[in-house]
């Protein structure tokens, strides 16, 4: 359970620093576009790992901490869905990064993995949903 409290927390703090930069770097104009990509391997890395974690210590029965993934989903979907809205009024002025885009499809992708994993978890054990 300790491993996954270090991960949880670590994804939580690059989650808000990483979203925060992306938003400041959009409108100073991509001014640290050199640094999206590098935050973005760390952020997707840090947040894999935690779901990794989180659903083996699951498959072994050792998790019992509720920190639903629901909440990531929704923080970025707002973020990216912003982001768009203003590069989309501002005639291109403003432009999305594609490091931006595939971190939240990354998310996606982590978010449906755990709760596919854990659909099969409780057919596993007998659990209703």
């Amino acid at each position: 359970m300790k491993d996954e409290k270090i991960w949880r927390i670590l994804s939580n703090i690059w989650t808000v620093f990483f979203l925060a930069f992306l938003i400041y770097d959009f409108f100073v104009l991509d001014r640290f576009a050199y640094l999206v990509a590098p935050f973005s391997v760390i952020y997707v890395s840090i947040l894999s790992l935690y779901a990794a974690t989180k659903e083996f210590d699951r498959w072994y029965s050792i998790h019992d901490g509720r920190h639903p993934g629901e909440k990531f989903v929704i923080l970025w979907t707002f973020v990216i869905f912003f982001l768009m809205f203003a590069s989309f009024l501002s005639d291109g002025k403003y432009k999305l990064s594609p490091e931006a885009v595939a971190s939240y499809i990354m998310n996606l992708s982590i978010f449906a993995l755990t709760q596919k994993s854990k659909a099969m978890y409780k057919i596993a054990c007998g659990k209703k949903e």
